[in-house]
């Protein structure tokens, strides 16, 4: 059999679905009739035999038909839905089958498919207060193949032992799973999915999240409004954000006209405009009233510019009032 994404898929509903136990026959069992004719066409359809379904229901008058398949109906007074058993007995059948299982599971290439299929029959969409969006897949105990999708597709999750699932939430898990359309599958919970998902008002990311990307973006001098629009938000959350790194002397900042540049301090660099460049060119052995006149501005804005030279130890200004370039290993930025 080749394996294609809708058999990818049908690996992940019989590894929530299916009987994964027998050696005598492929079983798969639902109560939704979109993924039981699914399986049907994609799975026991491709193999001889003689299939059978077995549906349950508490009248037993279900109206069917599936291709190929032998019907027998039963009473189940605790079927609140009518469900169905897919079956197809066959030793080599079976052993065929789960060789292309365990290729599917160890094949990213359909790592989506296969965690579609599983969604489809043990995924879940948890909604409460405080706008609580939680998606959890049942497991009675972390298993190492959803453990290895989940973290090739970067989910951040949890297993809560208690409610037998893992769990998982936040925005950005969500649009993880919505490029993957991990819930198309099942009709139903398809629809819920999205729902819930288009719900999101405002990216949300994790604690810290925001922090330690500035951290690792600002080895370059990065303005309050670029960061902003890098980060989808608003230029009052990202400057809370940097004025703390700054409270904390992590990153410093520097004015420049009307922009206000951010840097971190281990990055050893100085920003200055190119004004202050000018001031820097001609201040070898000048006095202030010199180097105004030289720029042509008043005695008053040049001593301004030349003392925050100074504060940034670029400059300083000897015994005879005379300025000169201090030596830094710093690199200067003229912005």
């Amino acid at each position: 059999m080749e394996i294609t994404p809708k058999i990818a898929e049908c690996v992940g509903l019989w590894l929530a679905e299916g009987d994964n136990k027998t050696k005598y026959e492929i079983t798969f069992t639902n109560n939704c009739l979109v993924l039981v004719k699914l399986f049907n066409q994609e799975v026991i359809s491709k193999y001889s035999g003689n299939p059978r379904i077995y549906i349950y229901s508490r009248e037993r008058n279900i109206e069917f038909e599936l291709d190929n398949c032998a019907i027998k109906q039963y009473m189940d007074i605790r079927a609140n839905k009518p469900y169905f058993v897919l079956r197809l007995a066959s030793v080599k059948v079976v052993r065929d089958w789960k060789i292309i299982v365990e290729k599917v599971k160890k094949n990213p290439k359909f790592y989506a498919d296969i965690l579609r299929g599983f969604f489809a029959g043990e995924g879940n969409i948890k909604t409460g207060s405080h706008s609580n969006r939680t998606i959890r897949i049942a497991q009675k105990q972390p298993t190492e193949w959803v453990n290895n999708i989940l973290d090739f597709f970067g989910v951040s999750y949890s297993f809560a032992e208690r409610e037998r699932s893992y769990v998982i939430t936040g925005s950005w898990n969500w649009k993880k799973f919505a490029e993957i359309r991990l819930a198309d599958l099942h009709p139903q919970k398809k629809e819920r999915f999205w729902s819930v998902y288009k719900s999101f008002k405002e990216e949300h990311y994790p604690n810290n999240y925001i922090k330690n990307k500035l951290l690792k973006r600002l080895t370059e001098p990065c303005t309050t409004k670029e960061l902003a629009i890098d980060f989808n938000r608003s230029k009052a959350r990202i400057n809370d954000v940097l004025c703390s790194l700054k409270e904390a002397k992590i990153i410093r900042k520097f004015n420049i006209r009307s922009n206000t540049f951010w840097i971190r301090n281990d990055s050893n660099k100085i920003i200055i405009s190119d004004v202050k460049r000018n001031y820097l060119d001609l201040l070898e052995g000048n006095r202030t009233s010199d180097i105004a006149k030289l720029l042509n501005v008043c005695w008053k804005s040049a001593n301004r510019r030349l003392s925050e030279l100074e504060r940034l130890n670029l400059v300083v200004q000897d015994k005879q009032t005379l300025w000169k370039i201090v030596p830094t290993i710093k690199e200067i930025i003229v912005k």
